[in-house]
């Protein structure tokens, strides 16, 4: 189940449609329109709101005008902002229960993605067989508002069978109209759909599994590689462009046609095959997002930041070049520091691999760097992964 709005759907659709989609053989779209993506039937998530709802309440402002758009054959791109998010909430339970009913006996799991997801295929595959869709599984990358704790959508979402058999069964008993009903006054004053799912199958008795770092809401840029992760199986990325999907899903055809459809394919190898060969060198315009220790000028200082007179003489130095927070890097104790990043009067050091991104354009720009010898030794330390490591039910 893909989750998705009309007013990016032609940006980022079709890379669906030649990715994952060509090898998964059940699958729908839901958004926030009716309409057709070619000869593919797009189904509207929001339809099944009662009408009070979908007529009269402002988060369904951006529908209402959707509607009109369609009707004057305009282009609903024109339409993108915030308030795609006051309809987002309302998608989730409608889309869920409709894949529930429409689904074939034989389907066995759901996955729940949004459109700037990536989900690897043979992995999951590999995952889902290590548990039983006769038990009440409900998956995911845990989240938590107030009492709530839940599976982060855009992260995707995992629902065995029995979880969605007794999700109907409580909705069935209690009457669909009356169900819907009570659910729709609840979502109303919640904030978000993916915390609406789990108080619902909560109810049904379905709590929240972490299956965390399989399933989690990084990107290959942002994830901090470490031994929490290293010899994990990523089953998704989250806040992924089209651009990264098709690199995601072409390095997961080429892991396939080396290694077979029964090896998955780990953090180690998303790292060597994006991230190594990349950070070797300083890197200028890039922000590699250090973040464990920040020397920052007394001129630019917060009250959050460290005192400047307390540091060594070396420390105060790294503000005032990139080869000087290198060094900063170099000199912290135990060897601890990986990398760095470095702007006229600050230097930020890390104690963890991240890649980043660049920053060009956008008006404080950094220059980047990594320890190399210290990575290696961080990957020799680590070693071989003997075994992939399945977190979350078994």
């Amino acid at each position: 189940m893909l989750k998705t709005g009309a007013t990016e759907i032609y940006e980022k659709l079709p890379t669906h449609f030649v990715t994952l989609f060509k090898c998964t053989p059940n699958y729908m779209v839901f958004s926030d329109l009716a309409q057709d993506y070619a000869d593919f039937p797009v189904r509207d998530a929001i339809a099944p709101v009662s009408k009070f709802f979908r007529e009269h309440h402002e988060d369904f402002t951006l529908y209402r005008k959707l509607q009109q758009y369609q009707r004057e054959g305009q282009d609903t791109s024109k339409l993108k902002s915030d308030r795609g998010w006051d309809l987002d909430k309302w998608k989730f339970l409608p889309m869920l229960f409709e894949a529930f009913e429409d689904a074939p006996s034989h389907i066995k799991w759901f996955v729940m993605m949004e459109a700037d997801t990536s989900v690897s295929w043979t992995n999951l595959l590999l995952w889902l067989q290590t548990m039983d869709p006769d038990e009440p599984h409900y998956l995911g990358s845990q989240n938590v508002i107030e009492d709530t704790v839940f599976a982060h959508g855009g992260s995707g979402i995992v629902i065995s069978r029995q979880a969605a058999n007794q999700l109907q069964a409580i909705r069935n008993e209690e009457g669909k109209e009356t169900y819907n009903k009570r659910w729709e006054e609840i979502t109303s004053t919640s904030c978000c759909g993916d915390e609406i799912v789990a108080r619902a199958l909560l109810e049904a008795n379905v709590p929240m599994t972490m299956a965390w770092p399989l399933i989690q809401g990084e990107t290959i840029a942002t994830v901090d590689f470490t031994a929490n992760h290293w010899c994990s199986p990523p089953i998704t990325f989250h806040h992924v462009s089209p651009i990264e999907i098709d690199a995601l899903w072409q390095f997961q055809a080429d892991w396939v046609d080396d290694h077979g459809w029964d090896t998955p394919y780990l953090y180690r190898d998303i790292f060597a095959d994006f991230i190594d060969r990349h950070i070797s060198v300083d890197r200028h315009a890039w922000n590699n997002l250090s973040q464990d220790k920040k020397l920052v000028a007394p001129a630019l200082a917060t009250d959050e930041d460290l005192v400047f007179a307390d540091l060594d003489e070396f420390e105060q130095k790294a503000v005032e070049s990139p080869s000087a927070c290198h060094e900063a890097c170099i000199r912290q104790p135990d060897e601890s520091c990986l990398q760095w990043m470095f702007t006229p009067g600050r230097c930020y050091l890390g104690d963890v691999v991240r890649f980043g991104k660049t920053d060009e354009g956008e008006g404080i720009t950094w220059v980047s760097g990594w320890i190399p010898e210290r990575v290696q030794s961080f990957k020799e330390e680590l070693g071989e992964c003997r075994a992939a490591k399945w977190r979350g039910a078994r």
